[in-house]
């Protein structure tokens, strides 16, 4: 019997010194992508080469589907992106018809609107890809029971990239895509593509915590003084000075002038100045996109930029054009690196006027693996 015990310690403490090791001596996995998804009904994708199951107002989608990567066609190396070999884009006119070629475009002169059939909601997450303007004039919307309850817009740029929403509420319940196009200005477009059902999103963060939505800075490193209280709880810049917003996605950013995190002692609107200098730096992860999005702002200096490097060289690097708060989105194409190691680093070495940086939700646009 005192055998039997010895093994079992000894195994458990085996065990433990394996799990030990796992959890602290592993780098952090690779977030997953999901390959199980279905279409929400027959040609949400786009496939058939035509408009079944969809219906069309207007004459912005009159010369849908469009065929083949067309924006590539005419301006590559921008590329859009499609899945498969069918998508809509309110600025395209090439379906390969004769007398077509490859990069016509009918460009933002036509609005319109494109609406699918209805269908049930059967899964808690629909998932599709989407580019073009990023006004509420080109939009794509879910519309249940008569009511707008989700809308997505672009982020004028061509790539069309996956977005996710969240449609547990629900589920079981009739509904509708809307793909609308209401501007002719620039950037007055909208392209969509491969609606599906998703059981779960798929994980579009770089590493864990690339977004700073752990509220703290787990997975990057800091150096210096500027990153110290960081990241940054909610709209602080609007909490001291009306008008201004930090355009911050989630809860948490990185805001160098900022001294807030809703901790004891600390008032939304505490500031630090520009009086420090520093630099965080993620930890290692592997690129599995084609691109990666993230929010920049706060001044145009220099000293103030961020930077991918790829096995310890720099590849992209950015800094803002102008003095602002609030963050916009900035887009790499990284597609060339696949597979390779990548890391981020944010650099504040001003003590400046406008001395500081805001960064935000490091994520892919899409993933190389994708559908």
């Amino acid at each position: 019997m005192k055998k039997i015990k010895f093994y079992f310690t000894i195994l458990f403490l085996i065990t433990f010194l394996l799990s030990t090791y796992n959890i602290f001596s592993q780098p952090s996995a690779i977030p997953k992508f999901s390959k199980k998804a279905k279409l929400l009904f027959p040609n949400s994708d786009f496939e058939h080469g035509n408009l079944d199951n969809w219906r069309a107002f207007g004459k912005a989608f009159l010369n849908q589907p469009t065929h083949g990567d067309n924006v590539l066609a005419r301006e590559a190396p921008k590329s859009a992106l499609p899945q498969g070999s069918w998508w809509v884009g309110s600025y395209e006119n090439y379906q390969g018809l004769p007398g077509q070629k490859p990069g016509d475009a009918q460009k933002n002169d036509v609005v319109g609107e494109l609406v699918s059939q209805t269908f049930i909601i059967e899964t808690p997450y629909i998932g599709f890809l989407i580019s073009g303007g990023s006004k509420k004039t080109t939009a794509v919307r879910l519309i249940v029971n008569g009511e707008v309850v989700r809308e997505t817009l672009g982020q004028n740029h061509p790539l069309l990239t996956r977005e996710f929403w969240n449609v547990k509420e629900f589920l079981n319940q009739p509904a509708v895509i809307s793909i609308l196009d209401r501007d002719k200005g620039v950037w007055g477009c909208i392209n969509a593509d491969d609606f599906r059902g998703y059981s779960s999103p798929d994980n579009m963060l770089l590493f864990p915590n690339s977004d700073f939505e752990m509220g703290n800075l787990d997975h990057w490193k800091a150096q210096g003084s500027a990153f110290e209280r960081q990241p940054t709880l909610g709209d602080n810049p609007s909490m001291r000075e009306r008008g201004k917003h930090s355009n911050h996605q989630g809860k948490y950013w990185i805001g160098t002038y900022e001294l807030y995190q809703g901790k004891p002692g600390e008032e939304p609107g505490m500031i630090r100045k520009d009086v420090a200098f520093g630099t965080l730096r993620s930890e290692p992860f592997k690129i599995r996109g084609y691109a990666i999005r993230f929010l920049l702002g706060g001044g145009k200096g220099s000293g103030l930029e961020v930077r991918l490097y790829v096995d310890g060289k720099v590849v992209r690097s950015e800094k803002n054009k102008e003095n602002r708060e609030d963050m916009q989105p900035v887009i790499w194409m990284v597609s060339e690196y696949k597979g390779k190691d990548a890391e981020i680093e944010i650099i504040d070495d001003s003590m400046d006027a406008w001395g500081h940086i805001n960064v935000d939700d490091f994520r892919y646009l899409r993933l190389l693996d994708d559908l």
